[in-house]
């Protein structure tokens, strides 16, 4: 959800200097090529840019798909200055230096990096913090609209938020969390993303999932060990066609199921049999099918069909279908 700039902060400004602006009020000096780095790929005639932030604990900022690089760096560093907008709006402009001032003492330097310690880092937000721990969940950075806040405000002046992280596994993805009632919409939001935040961190499964390392099965090093997605690919792969993503043979012998919805483009289909793999309990057990993998003239709720089974980036999906 985009704010307005920060005081001081013309609207002209595109968000690159909007960011860099920050960092420097943030770090108290001038920024550096080395403390605001980008990295930009391309998916297929689209381009999507992460900026990170080597200056404030090295944190990531993913954009959406961009039709050139130049606008999808844009894109990234908007995500960082909306993660920020609350910290724009009430830090100081940059001290200027005072050339005749006194060098500190070591006791002094010491004495104000405790306090900075002790203080913690105003950039570390439990939105921010939320927002992390979804990624480590999920394996992938995060889509537009995958993490929803809503905003109610009373007619006292309160205002309390609730939000919805769809990116999340199972019936986790249709919760909503709601905050205490605060004196501004921000404080609302945060207030809202700590209690999501504590709710997550109190789920064993979650927590465990969250600890596992991203991709699939155990390994990376040597030939045929494990089934490893690069966790770059996670966020370009997620809207590309089904038949165009990398896909793992689950098995090859067909088995029988129904289905139990479809639409023009794609649909889902319910296994006779309980299928022992770690994606299998993903979108409450239901198999992915595509238009491309289903027959000529399309399926119907209801129908009995067969089909083999595969893994990509999303789960597990059907080919090979036949209508019994």
């Amino acid at each position: 959800m985009a704010t307005a700039p920060a005081p001081g902060q013309a609207m002209s400004k595109d968000p690159k200097t909007q960011l860099n602006h920050f960092c420097q009020r943030y770090c108290q000096r001038p920024v550096t090529k080395s403390d605001i780095s980008y990295t930009t790929n391309k998916f297929g005639n689209q381009y999507q840019a992460i900026v990170k932030l080597d200056c404030i604990q090295g944190q990531e900022y993913a954009g959406h798909l961009c039709i050139n690089q130049k606008d999808a760096e844009k894109s990234a560093a908007e995500q960082a200055v909306m993660a920020f907008s609350s910290q724009m709006a009430v830090l100081k402009p940059p001290v200027q230096r005072d050339k005749k001032r006194k060098p500190r003492t070591p006791e002094e330097i010491a004495e104000r990096k405790a306090k900075q310690e002790a203080e913690g880092n105003p950039a570390i937000t439990p939105k921010t913090l939320l927002n992390a721990l979804v990624m480590k969940i999920a394996k992938r950075y995060l889509q537009k609209g995958e993490t929803v806040y809503e905003t109610k405000t009373y007619n006292g002046g309160g205002h309390q938020a609730t939000v919805k992280l769809s990116a999340l596994p199972g019936e986790w993805s249709e919760r909503m969390w709601a905050g205490h009632v605060c004196t501004t919409k921000q404080k609302a939001e945060q207030s809202a993303a700590e209690i999501a935040l504590e709710s997550i961190k109190q789920d064993k499964e979650l927590m465990e999932e969250a600890d596992k390392p991203k991709g699939f099965g155990k390994g990376g090093k040597g030939k045929g060990k494990g089934f490893m997605w690069d966790p770059w690919q996670w966020g370009w792969m997620w809207g590309m066609p089904s038949s165009e993503l990398p896909r793992k043979d689950v098995l090859t012998e067909s088995i029988t199921g129904e289905v139990i919805e479809w639409k023009e483009s794609h649909g889902w289909i319910k296994a006779d049999v309980e299928l022992d793999h770690k994606a299998a309990s993903r979108r409450e057990g239901k198999i992915f099918v595509g238009k491309s993998d289903a027959p000529e003239d399309g399926l119907v709720a209801g129908a009995k069909v067969s089909f083999t089974v595969y893994e990509d980036p999303r789960g597990l999906g059907a080919k090979d279908l036949k209508v019994l």
